[in-house]
């Protein structure tokens, strides 16, 4: 199973956002579907164990925020 790590800054308060929900979802031919939802930490950190892998869009609070790579880590802003 793949990994991919997600941690969400929240630029208004400007702090990592805890308890933020965190999805991935793939729309491509072969890999089709969503992770399960996983809450950010008080680091703001969301790790998502998923067996899809490819371009995957990341939602947070079901706002789509941007895409990724995945298996992969990135820093996403809110």
């Amino acid at each position: 199973m793949a990994t991919s790590i997600i941690k969400v800054y929240n630029t208004r308060l400007g702090q990592w956002e805890q308890n933020a929900k965190v999805v991935l979802g793939w729309d491509g031919f072969v890999n089709l579907g969503m992770s399960d939802a996983v809450y950010t930490d008080r680091n703001g950190t969301a790790v998502i164990n998923h067996s899809a892998t490819g371009k995957a869009t990341i939602y947070v609070n079901g706002c789509k925020i941007g895409t990724m790579e995945t298996p992969s880590s990135v820093t996403v802003e809110i």
